[in-house]
């Protein structure tokens, strides 16, 4: 999480321009004047893996917060109300899990066009499934509970008894499928990246500095160790958060 501080930070470190290029430093080693060393066109890879880092962050946090709230609005109301409703969204559910993510998001990414916008929207419009079928689990399972009973015999309204009863008692897993959820969407974030379906040049991806490092592999090790550095490192914090919250909420229930 530190290097989440680093890219939030990151206009006011004393870093050197991400696409600044210098001709005269290409492919130079890591140094103490470039930490990371520089890439084919003299540019600071160190500053561009930190930029490059608001750019993967801003479209993973935008698209799992799009995909939790989807998936909280649509698995709470089928939960709680079932019927019609219920059916209806397992049918959707059903339909996207029938559709490969990723070919669906790189045909919609293709015709549309990229921007951080975009990618928001269509990866964030299709994560919603796996935190809508839980949720939707969890809240038919508590419905049942004798809280739920108990507020709807003392007059509560439907929905107030769904959103202010039967949410707050979801906060540990919607944590826990928060975290998976942003660990999916990096990934696919940084695959589009690679494969060039993200944010344009000159700016920096870290799946586009993974990318353009493997060119220059054999020559200048430095520019994809680093990338793929970062990438590695921010998934498997994110895993650990995960298995933590998991963890907790598996003591809580024993």
């Amino acid at each position: 999480m530190g290097f989440l501080l680093l890219v939030t930070l990151a206009r006011w470190l004393p870093l050197a321009d991400p696409v600044g290029i210098d001709l005269s430093r290409t492919l130079v080693h890591p140094t103490p004047g470039h930490w990371s060393g520089t890439d084919e066109l003299g540019r600071d890879v160190l500053s561009r893996l930190i930029f490059g880092g608001q750019s993967t962050f801003l479209v993973t946090i935008g698209a799992t917060a799009l995909a939790m709230f989807l998936g909280i609005v649509l698995g709470l109301c089928a939960g709680y109300r079932g019927g019609l409703l219920d059916r209806a969204l397992g049918f959707a559910i059903d339909l996207f899990w029938s559709i490969p993510f990723v070919i669906f998001v790189i045909l919609i990414v293709s015709i549309v066009g990229v921007s951080p916008l975009t990618l928001i929207l269509t990866i964030g419009g299709i994560n919603w499934v796996t935190a809508a079928r839980v949720v939707r689990a969890e809240t038919a399972r508590l419905s049942r509970e004798p809280f739920v009973r108990t507020a709807r015999a003392y007059g509560f309204g439907e929905w107030s008894v769904a959103f202010d009863q039967v949410m707050p008692n979801l906060k540990s897993v919607l944590i826990t499928l928060t975290v998976y959820a942003a660990v999916e969407v990096l990934t696919l974030e940084t695959g589009l990246a690679f494969i060039g379906l993200s944010l344009p040049a000159p700016r920096p991806t870290w799946g586009g500095l993974l990318a353009d490092g493997l060119s220059y592999f054999s020559s200048a090790w430095w520019l994809v160790a680093f990338s793929a550095g970062a990438i590695t490192l921010t998934l498997a914090s994110f895993q650990v958060l995960a298995m933590h919250f998991e963890k907790s909420i598996e003591t809580r229930l024993r």
